[in-house]
């Protein structure tokens, strides 16, 4: 079971009261994540909306010119949202997500968390509000790690000092 104090670990619901994080408890389910499960794929259609619980995701988007593979341009770790298609039209997947530490997932169904929004506009203006400066980090670090794979640069392993391209740094 999800509790209030387990979502409080998300800064995707960062700004919400308890009341409302109670709420959304109940939308929530655990599901396991095993080393080398694809959660999900690029493409596909987004019913619901992931967060890493424990263990670890890496996201990977297709590139079909220069590399033709795919590139790891994130690795989501415990606290994290990793999939959120399933609120943004056209409610696809714009990447894949694999398992590379076994451990939990959090999903939500993307169409019961919009009705709630439809019935609290305040709660959906926060965690939209949240889910934007995600978005706008990831697309930032996607864009870094891009460059860094066409430079045939080492990836930093490291975080550096700059919040620049970190989700969860605003």
């Amino acid at each position: 079971m999800v509790t209030v104090e387990v979502l409080k670990g998300f800064e995707f619901f960062n700004g919400l009261t308890d009341d409302s994080l109670a709420k959304l408890t109940e939308l929530c389910h655990v599901h396991a994540m095993h080393e080398g499960d694809r959660i999900f794929a690029e493409g596909s259609k987004a019913r619901d909306i992931h967060f890493c619980h424990s263990g670890k995701v890496d996201i990977l988007i297709w590139v079909r010119e220069p590399w033709n593979k795919n590139i790891a341009v994130h690795r989501a770790e415990p606290g994290e949202l990793f999939g959120w298609s399933a609120l943004v039209v056209p409610y696809t997947y714009t990447a894949s997500a694999e398992c590379v530490e076994s451990g939990d997932e959090i999903r939500i169904k993307g169409h019961e968390l919009l009705a709630v929004f439809g019935q609290n506009p305040l709660i959906g203006y926060t965690v939209m509000e949240n889910l934007g400066a995600n978005v706008s980090a990831r697309l930032t670090q996607t864009r870094q790690k891009l460059v860094a794979e066409w430079l045939g640069a080492p990836w930093p392993t490291t975080s550096s000092s700059s919040a620049w391209g970190e989700p969860g740094r605003r």
